[in-house]
């Protein structure tokens, strides 16, 4: 048997089998005395695809057949030798990222020269500087890799930013099993907001009476990855939030003196919750428990509530009978942190002529006046 050629950027473009998975091959190859698959290689005899089987033939003097494939260009060939190996391999999410990575400048030099095709069959005397991409078209080849890889998108994201960002450490635990892409990912987006400062915005001009907040508590864990409070919104601490203040106001400066508190209080942060009601002058009164749809996390219990802390500070009344509603909410879970609408009607048919102000606010509601970093940004 003629001895064929070894490109060593073939060879490293895809990962070598572990030491279990050697064995095993080199096991059969050996009983039957010959590899049955063909070792598959171009018009030169170079090897593209079967290189471990090739190693084991002549390393014991078994018998190989070849199958020769030939390609309209370098890009194809290279493309050829990765997605050949893709779905033989028994692959970690890790692992198919590395080699979409390979991938995607190759699938983008395809899209740019089909690109080049097209226009120069409409005009001869375009320059190569036409031969380029918009961001939608690079958006759609690193698409096509992913899923020529066999993963989404957004994973593809995630491992790409753990192979460029990841501590060595974390890589490991990555490349050995020991944690998910999806969390080493969203470990490194929690340590890049912890080093960014966020600058509280401005409070708000005027005195309000109608004061509705749901604090970003700063948790020391996390149940799952996808429950971390620092991918969703920057968290403050217990200390931050009692003495909230920006550009040398107080929050206690914006509140009138007589006044009503709607406090958001998850089960775990709920005497810290009575920190902030104390310290921002109101003194507590009753609540309202919300009842979700769905069950969620927990170490001792899973929550399925959240409590409205109401608090009073002067001489606030209370809502007249009629209007009052039951202290238990039943509403839908909804996207993190998003509270119900029915809490904003409840507050405006309790106060209609109310002065409100909605702090830590996520989203816009007409007739409030609402403050938060992320409406600030």
């Amino acid at each position: 048997m003629k001895p064929l050629n070894v490109n060593p950027e073939y060879k490293t473009l895809v990962p070598r089998p572990n030491e279990d998975e050697y064995k095993a091959l080199e096991q059969s190859i050996i009983e039957k005395g010959e590899a049955t698959e063909p070792i598959i290689v171009n018009r030169d005899n170079v090897i593209l695809d079967r290189h471990t089987r090739y190693e084991i033939c002549t390393k014991h003097g078994c018998f190989y057949k070849i199958d020769v494939r030939t390609f309209d260009s370098v890009f194809d060939e290279k493309i050829y030798v990765v997605e050949s190996n893709i779905l033989r391999r028994h692959l970690s999410t890790i692992q198919k990222a590395q080699l979409a990575i390979i991938l995607e400048p190759l699938y983008i030099e395809k899209a740019k020269q089909r690109q080049l095709s097209k226009l120069t069959n409409v005009k001869e005397t375009l320059s190569l500087s036409s031969n380029e991409l918009n961001e939608e078209q690079v958006g759609q080849a690193r698409d096509q890799v992913a899923k020529a890889v066999g993963i989404s998108p957004t994973t593809y994201h995630r491992a790409k930013t753990v192979l460029k960002k990841a501590p060595e450490k974390l890589k490991k635990q990555v490349e050995t099993g020991e944690k998910s892409v999806s969390k080493a990912y969203k470990e490194i987006i929690t340590a890049e907001k912890k080093q960014t400062p966020v600058k509280t915005p401005p409070l708000p001009e005027g005195k309000y009476n109608i004061i509705y907040a749901d604090p970003p508590w700063r948790y020391d864990f996390s149940e799952t990855e996808t429950r971390s409070i620092e991918t969703h919104y920057p968290s403050m601490d217990l200390k931050d939030i009692t003495s909230l203040s920006a550009d040398g106001e107080s929050i206690k400066d914006k509140i009138t003196d007589d006044a009503v508190l709607f406090l958001w209080a998850t089960n775990p942060k709920l005497e810290e919750a009575f920190d902030v009601i104390f310290s921002w002058g109101f003194e507590y009164k009753t609540n309202l428990v919300w009842v979700k749809d769905k069950i969620g996390m927990g170490y001792w219990v899973r929550g399925q509530h959240e409590l409205l802390l109401i608090a009073t500070k002067g001489d606030f009344p209370p809502p007249e009978p009629s209007i009052r509603c039951s202290s238990v909410l039943e509403a839908p879970r909804q996207e993190h942190s998003a509270k119900p609408v029915e809490v904003y009607e409840m507050i405006e048919s309790y106060f209609p002529d109310g002065k409100y102000l909605e702090l830590f606010s996520r989203t816009k509601r007409e007739g409030w006046t609402m403050w938060g970093h992320i409406i600030d940004s």
